[in-house]
């Protein structure tokens, strides 16, 4: 693993912060098993936690998901760079809390994901370490 340096823009800051860079196939690591409590996605508290990539809003597109691409919202940083911004409520303008596509099902203490099949690349690969998934205080590594 690496650790190179990655700006970032959101919601009007611009930050400089330390990423690891690995390779797709460990994320998740492989000791994790999703619980569907939903703590990745009830909390949108960080840099990362609401952003997409060129390849998912490229996804969106050719799928016509327009009521994804409708909470998503382009920053442009310079050059050819792009920076996705996510789950900005369209009615308002506001970061959304929480993630719209995420529902509890009914008298359960379980989540589930309405674009589950086309959600983002940093969701899909949640968490990237398991001190990760213990800051979100996410269960996918307990027995």
């Amino acid at each position: 693993m690496r650790w190179p340096f990655l700006t970032y823009f959101r919601a009007g800051y611009r930050g400089t912060m330390p990423i690891k860079i690995r390779s797709e196939s460990d994320m998740p690591p492989k000791d994790f098993k999703c619980k569907q409590c939903g703590h990745c996605c009830i909390n949108l508290n960080g840099a990362f936690t609401a952003t997409a990539y060129e390849k998912d809003i490229q996804l969106w597109r050719e799928q016509g998901r327009q009521d994804i691409l409708d909470w998503a919202r382009a920053i442009h940083p310079g050059g050819d760079n792009y920076v996705y911004d996510l789950w900005i409520d369209p009615s308002t303008g506001d970061d959304a809390q929480e993630c719209p596509w995420l529902k509890k099902l009914p008298d359960q203490d379980k989540y589930v994901c309405l674009i589950h099949e086309v959600k983002p690349t940093h969701d899909r690969e949640f968490p990237k370490t398991r001190q990760h998934a213990e800051e979100e205080s996410c269960k996918g590594f307990e027995p």
